[in-house]
């Protein structure tokens, strides 16, 4: 009898803590930049739909529209604005502050995809398994990982940029 007491009261502690915030759409976009964008450019879509999971929107800490902006833009690599934009209002029922998210496609010039001195087809050292491996980028996945392919096994795994070095 104690064990579902307890399994009860967990469970009504977990749905306490995942009820403490509320996500309010306030308005739809056509396209959002914090930067300026040059009409004669061609731009490309980079990603689809960025920023827009549960997760994400609740993990906002942007204190400002133009900070939200910019953390969904600059999650990818080459990333200038976003288009068909959906811009929320996050509220923290005990901590009474307001944070806002904005999720949308991000688009940016294709040539221009490089984050940290790294682009597409850019030769890379890594360690993998103790292991030193030597590889080829491949998808530059966001602000913290890509993807990378193994010149020897052709596998394709998730490297940290922060534990890559630039082969030539």
């Amino acid at each position: 009898m104690k064990i579902i007491t307890k399994n009860i009261f967990l469970i009504a502690c977990i749905v306490l803590i995942t009820s403490c915030m509320s996500v309010k759409e306030i308005g739809d976009l056509n396209m959002i930049s914090t930067r300026n964008v040059d009409s004669k450019a061609d731009y490309v879509l980079l990603r689809n739909y960025m920023g827009g999971t549960k997760k994400e929107l609740k993990r906002s800490k942007a204190s400002s529209l133009d900070n939200a902006i910019d953390n969904v833009v600059k999650q990818t690599p080459g990333g200038e604005f976003a288009k068909n934009v959906k811009v929320y209002l996050v509220k923290k029922k005990f901590s009474k502050k307001i944070y806002f998210a904005v999720e949308g496609d991000i688009w940016g010039l294709e040539s221009g995809q490089n984050f940290r001195g790294f682009a597409l087809g850019s030769k890379v050292q890594y360690t993998s398994n103790f292991k030193k491996c030597v590889g080829v980028i491949t998808d530059l996945t966001n602000d913290k990982v890509c993807q990378v392919k193994n010149d020897e096994t052709g596998k394709v795994t998730t490297e940290k940029y922060s534990e890559l070095k630039k082969v030539e």
